[in-house]
């Protein structure tokens, strides 16, 4: 097995990478995704206006918040005591 050095510099530009890749996954996507299904069939079956992406975003943290408060999505956070 090669064992290769990188530089801390590329190190953080990839770990960068990866958070942004993963922030865009759970929160930007899910946004577009709510955006353009509102866009798409609420003007066409109700006389509800179309969104824009903050308009998405809050109703994205509305349902999560929902969600979570009737105990759907459960988040837990331990911490252990280092002797």
């Amino acid at each position: 097995m090669k064992v290769y050095q990188i530089h801390p510099l590329a190190a953080a530009i990839i770990f960068t990478a990866l958070c942004m890749g993963f922030i865009g996954l759970f929160v930007v996507l899910p946004i577009a995704a709510i955006e353009w299904t509102w866009n798409f069939f609420v003007p066409a079956v109700s006389r509800l206006p179309s969104i824009n992406m903050w308009q998405a975003g809050l109703l994205y943290a509305a349902i999560t918040t929902t969600l979570f408060l009737l105990g759907v999505v459960q988040v837990e956070f331990e911490a252990n005591k280092l002797e």
